[in-house]
């Protein structure tokens, strides 16, 4: 009884862990959030934060098509600390000396409606909101656009 209950969560939490490859068996390298904020104090670059959702369709196709485009991975991974939040998710988010869940943060945010990206600025002072599905090229156009840092 044991394993196929064991069987049976790793069956529902397969699709949380994988990853979405470009042509070049590249993939984005997803940070949690914490790990993005530490890094960026180290080696200043801005922060990429997709906030995403089980139920959210958008963004199952973004994943699919542009996090998995090999110039989307690159830049993401070149330029940024790229980070998913889940929407739903109750685990702990520190930012700003204050903690929120996923829908609390997505509220500081201003967050209306999934997928929205977030820009955050190497400095973590200064965020911009991209807002809705977007291609690959129309994403690296917007990061393009954002990233002056």
């Amino acid at each position: 009884m044991k394993i196929r209950n064991l069987l049976w969560l790793m069956v529902w939490l397969l699709p949380l862990y994988s990853q979405a490859k470009g042509e070049n068996g590249n993939s984005v390298n997803w940070n949690n959030f914490k790990s993005a904020q530490l890094k960026s104090e180290e080696n200043p670059r801005p922060i990429f934060i997709e906030f995403t959702a089980k139920w959210c369709g958008w963004c199952k196709k973004m994943d699919k098509t542009t996090f998995s485009n090999d110039d989307v991975i690159d830049v993401l991974n070149d330029q940024f600390y790229a980070v998913k939040i889940d929407f739903d998710s109750s685990t702990p988010i520190e930012y700003k000396g204050d903690t929120y869940t996923g829908k609390e943060l997505a509220k500081y945010f201003g967050i209306e409606g999934l997928p929205t990206m977030i820009y955050l600025s190497s400095d973590q002072n200064t965020s911009e909101k991209i807002v809705g599905y977007k291609t690959a090229k129309q994403l690296i156009k917007e990061l393009k656009k954002l990233n002056t840092d």
